[in-house]
């Protein structure tokens, strides 16, 4: 039976993330290896059993069966904006074969978020467990951050200028506050984007030091892809515990 590799992030603070990049979509953070151990298993099987559950092959591998493959260093400490470790997997050129299976595995995590958050009332979208984000702010990350993902491989545009299709797509996104309406509008966008790239740009590695403060984290068409599942399937388990908190509170009854 394969051992899975996962390939750890670690920050100076002793948090850790861990990715299991093969099949891709989990990111995971932990406040530090001893609280991973205990916890990576579970993820593991709970994403495997996701993946399957969609029809997609995974490997025949137990999910306590795992090794560190991959230990990357980063600048920040996992919050919104930080740097996300870059891999030797990440350097292999992307085929187009393999960006459909991204972006279908990307789907799969993609309807799990609209099925979430579509007519949600605006007391739902805006309430707040334990001084935490609103899924109104959360989604609005969701977006903001595909969008970015995108740039992540784009030559510097203050040089180039940006991309037509991508300057396209933050004005729709900017001409309304609809949160649901702006994913709708990002993730046809980022599909159509991934599938238009050239040989050159889906075997680039970029140092980007545009829309960012971290000016030396490293990109590739392959990290923007599985940053995509990783991060929307992060953040439809955010949402979900809201709305779970959010139910519990507003619905007693029913506990």
């Amino acid at each position: 039976m394969n051992i899975l590799d996962i390939y750890l992030d670690v920050a100076t603070s002793g948090r850790v993330m861990a990715h299991l990049l093969e099949p891709p979509g989990l990111g995971m953070r932990f406040e530090s290896r001893a609280a991973m151990r205990p916890r990576l298993p579970r993820a593991v099987a709970a994403h495997l059993a996701w993946v399957r559950r969609h029809g997609e092959s995974v490997p025949p591998a137990r999910p306590d069966r795992y090794q560190v493959a991959e230990e990357v260093f980063v600048a920040g400490n996992f919050e919104s904006g930080d740097d996300v470790g870059f891999y030797r997997p990440d350097t292999v050129p992307v085929t187009p074969g393999e960006i459909d299976r991204y972006l279908r595995i990307a789907g799969y995590a993609h309807q799990d978020l609209f099925q979430l958050v579509q007519g949600l009332s605006h007391t739902a979208f805006d309430w707040v467990r334990d001084g935490g984000r609103p899924i109104r702010t959360i989604l609005r990350h969701v977006v903001s951050a595909e969008l970015w993902y995108m740039t992540r491989i784009i030559d510097d545009p203050d040089r180039h200028g940006m991309p037509a299709e991508l300057a396209e797509t933050d004005r729709r996104i900017d001409a309304t506050e609809d949160m649901v309406e702006r994913l709708r509008i990002v993730w046809p966008a980022f599909q159509q984007w991934a599938r238009s790239l050239t040989d050159d740009v889906r075997g680039r590695v970029t140092v980007p030091t545009w829309f960012t403060e971290r000016t030396e984290e490293r990109w590739s068409a392959r990290k923007m892809l599985r940053r995509c599942i990783e991060h929307c399937r992060e953040h439809s388990g955010s949402i979900e515990q809201i709305l779970a908190a959010y139910h519990y509170r507003s619905f007693p009854h029913r506990r």
